[in-house]
């Protein structure tokens, strides 16, 4: 009698705590994910945090967060994790009654991208592990990486000549009586333009930096469409690396730059344009759009959009054109610009596959830039 008493009771007790658990486990329990930050850039470290609060008397013996996110935020623990089109992670604890638990887990932005975490799903077993009950949460995080600049000495070597024709031949009406600010001397700039008070201060050339009385701009151009069948998403993503580095390189030196391309938006699925700007809040605008471009979908042509924006140009301008795309069209439309006087270059992304093939009459206006392989 007393046997199956205690087995009435265990049966009860089960029913009661399996009772509770279907019941009540969600209740007051919650889970947050949030990244360190909003923003990173290209290679950068950050810190995805993971927040679980049981707010109850109802201890949580085996609890499973799961979440997907893109396999190019390369997570340093790779327990409890699987990798394929997505990076999918389950995380499994146990929080006791009136518990807060903080993972931290570390990130490396292995890519230019926007990211999302749209998802999450709580696992929860009974005391008794015989079934599992499950509750699904959208979220709305993101995080922007913006691309890397390009190494400093590779940059100086291709591009200082052409940056000194920008800034020297173009942007001569400096107002003096516009101060914009301070940076460090590079080779482009006049000797007259040192601060000899700041240099002394500071053991290094610094160089006084003018806003400009002119309405002249350097307009950017970069094309993701290939010419052959075979996309080369290296080259595109070099090429926004390139356009990143020369919008830098010319904001610091106060010079209004825009951004064209026939790029789409991973967002609004539109083509990317950025109107004429300079400063830091306008860089900032440049890196937040290029980290939003979306090489997987495909762009619209390249050439009928930039044919009426360059022949639309004011002669004034400079205009910088980045692409592997070497078709004849194009060729024949930058030569018809060099008639009409339009300054402008253009930089060739290579690989060990795709090299410079242009007419004899562009080779002076050409730079080649060969992509390092990964």
């Amino acid at each position: 009698m007393k046997l199956i008493s205690a087995l009435l009771g265990a049966l009860l007790l089960y029913a009661l705590l399996d009772f509770l658990y279907i019941k009540y486990w969600k209740s007051k329990l919650s889970v947050e994910l949030s990244f360190s930050k909003d923003f990173a850039t290209e290679g950068e470290e950050i810190s995805l945090i993971e927040v679980v609060t049981n707010r109850k008397l109802l201890p949580l013996s085996i609890l499973q967060v799961k979440f997907a996110a893109s396999r190019f935020l390369e997570f340093d623990d790779k327990d409890n994790s699987a990798i394929s089109d997505l990076y999918y992670r389950n995380d499994m604890l146990t929080i006791m009654m009136y518990q807060r638990l903080t993972k931290t887990l570390a990130i490396h932005c292995a890519h230019r991208g926007y990211y999302t975490i749209q998802r999450m799903d709580l696992v929860c077993s009974n005391l008794f592990m015989s079934h599992e009950e499950v509750a699904t949460y959208d979220l709305n995080i993101f995080l922007s990486v913006y691309p890397r600049t390009i190494d400093a000495l590779k940059f100086e070597v291709a591009f200082s000549k052409m940056l000194g024709t920008v800034l020297t031949r173009r942007f001569i009406n400096e107002d003096p009586f516009e101060f914009n600010n301070i940076r460090e001397y590079q080779s482009y700039d006049s000797l007259k333009s040192i601060n000899w008070k700041a240099s002394a201060k500071t053991d290094s050339l610094k160089v006084n930096v003018h806003d400009y009385t002119s309405s002249q701009q350097v307009k950017i151009f970069i094309n993701t469409e290939s010419d052959t069948v075979r996309k080369y998403d290296d080259l595109s993503e070099e090429s926004i690396r390139i356009a990143t580095t020369l919008a830098q390189a010319l904001i610091a030196k106060g010079v209004p730059i825009s951004i064209h391309t026939n790029a789409l938006d991973i967002i609004t699925k539109e083509i990317i344009e950025i109107p004429a700007g300079s400063g830091s809040n306008h860089y900032k605008t440049i890196q937040e759009s290029l980290s939003r471009i979306d090489l997987t979908l495909e762009p619209p042509a390249f050439l009928p959009s930039f044919q009426e924006q360059i022949t639309s140009t004011a002669v004034k301008d400079y205009l910088i054109i980045i692409s592997y795309y070497q078709r004849e069209k194009l060729q024949q439309l930058l030569i018809s610009q060099m008639h009409a006087r339009k300054e402008f270059v253009w930089i060739i992304p290579t690989n060990f596959e795709i090299s410079v093939v242009v007419s004899e009459e562009l080779v002076g206006k050409i730079i080649p830039w060969e992509t390092e392989r990964n």
